[in-house]
């Protein structure tokens, strides 16, 4: 199995890789600040999240995706201002990928709802270290053995998000100055920019029973993948749902906000492709607001808009 990875790594970054690099999550309506920046400050409270992925288990050197955000919203003058932080962590085989970057953003009242704005900036860490085989392609670097290169790029992303009291837009871009990772001379790969859109709306069937179905979409102009979901939300407590990743996946979603403030999350992909492995994704999230963010605010919490 560590031959199939290794072949897979060395036809992803030889010469130019145009496949989609940045990681999977399933719970994406609850991990946004991973891809848009823009989600920093969106509502009134201070935001601590974890997310990890093992994707395909079963197979050996399968990729593992983790990933922590945080942010806050800051109230200066008249005007709302966001800071996020994430940390990302991904590995598929040797390869393994760790990006830190910053969030700003800024709040604008647009209509009946509310246009966040977010910039990131941070670095992103690409390395190649272990054992795989020998391809006989004449560079030093492909030979069988031991491996440990490294590069570290600068990175940035830009964002929109918008929300009212019934729906959620948004819209970003990540590696937006598509750099450039060259582990040597004759190997030279790019952070390809990928582009996000994802959306919900929030219908309620009764007063304790809220339907909320949601869209996320990922593309880097090659390839796009397309999650569909729609989670049932009880007492703004409990929630179950199922998401359809076209040609990919069926992905069954359950969580709990405990009174502590603690959100934990779960779900479990069925793959529907040709790659017949599971994936697991659990989540945990703390949401408090201290005295010094508390302000009056009609969205008081985006998990459940």
């Amino acid at each position: 199995m560590r031959k199939i990875f290794s072949i897979i790594l060395i036809v992803g970054i030889s010469i130019v890789s145009k496949a989609q690099q940045d990681p999977q999550f399933s719970q994406n309506m609850y991990n946004l600040l991973t891809f848009n920046p823009a989600f920093a400050g969106v509502s009134d409270e201070l935001t601590g999240s974890v997310i990890n992925r093992q994707q395909w288990m079963g197979f050996d050197n399968a990729p593992v995706s983790t990933a922590f955000n945080g942010n806050i919203p800051l109230k200066i003058g008249d005007r709302i201002h966001g800071l996020g932080l994430t940390v990302m962590s991904d590995k598929l085989g040797i390869e393994k990928k760790t990006n830190i970057k910053f969030q700003y953003a800024y709040q604008f009242k647009v209509f009946k709802g509310i246009l966040n704005a977010g910039l990131s900036l941070g670095l992103q860490s690409n390395a190649l270290k272990g054992e795989w085989e020998a391809l006989d392609d004449g560079d030093d670097l492909l030979q069988g053995g031991n491996i440990d290169a490294s590069k570290m790029v600068f990175d940035a992303g830009l964002g929109f998000y918008y929300r009212s009291k019934t729906i959620y837009l948004g819209m970003s871009t990540t590696h937006l100055n598509k750099p450039s990772v060259a582990y040597n001379q004759s190997i030279e790969t790019y952070l390809y920019r990928h582009f996000y859109f994802m959306g919900g709306y929030k219908h309620s069937l009764t007063n304790q029973i809220d339907i909320i179905p949601s869209f996320f979409v990922k593309t880097d102009a090659i390839s796009t993948q397309y999650d569909i979901n729609t989670n049932l939300v009880y007492n703004k407590k409990y929630r179950g749902g199922v998401s359809y990743r076209v040609d990919d996946a069926i992905v069954m979603l359950a969580g709990i906000v405990l009174r502590n403030g603690l959100d934990i999350g779960i779900a479990y992909d069925i793959s529907v492709s040709d790659i017949k492995k599971p994936s697991l994704e659990f989540m945990a999230a703390y949401h408090f607001t201290p005295s010094l963010i508390k302000r009056k605010q009609k969205y008081k919490s985006i998990r459940f808009l």
